[in-house]
């Protein structure tokens, strides 16, 4: 079932003009330089697709950030390499919002898509993910 619906959030990518690379050791992440989605191979397959539904939430939220933005202190991406600005607390406020965010579409998509999901298992991977950008953030 995982496999499968993986592969349908792959063909979802694909229509938006993303590639999809799930190798060991990868780092989970969306290079939009590139349009490249990345996901760790050694993460169980029902984890590895509540991973790549987050980042798709990332996908979602590039589409419509103009949106975002107003809503937020600033849209992340587009300061990601300005040092400066990413130590600034508006910056990390940002950050954590996109983060949960991008945890809230990737949910929305997989219902638009009717894929299902485990409410429980997806909360405890959101909490995980989004803690420890909450913990990175207050420590920097």
């Amino acid at each position: 079932m995982w496999k499968d619906q993986i592969c349908h959030m792959i063909e979802w990518l694909e229509d938006k003009g993303f590639s999809y690379v799930c190798e060991t050791d990868e780092e989970d992440r969306v290079d939009f330089s590139s349009k490249t989605v990345f996901i760790d191979s050694r993460i169980h397959p029902e984890s590895r697709f509540y991973t790549l539904l987050h980042e798709c939430g990332h996908i979602d939220i590039l589409e419509s950030q103009a949106e975002f933005a107003i809503d937020h202190p600033m849209y992340v991406h587009a300061y990601a390499y300005d040092g400066r600005i990413a130590r600034s607390k508006k910056y990390k406020v940002s950050l954590v919002a996109e983060e949960i965010e991008a945890w809230k579409r990737g949910r929305r998509i997989a219902y638009d898509e009717q894929l299902f999901i485990n409410d429980e298992k997806y909360d405890r991977s959101m909490t995980k993910y989004v803690m420890s950008y909450i913990d990175w953030v207050a420590t920097k």
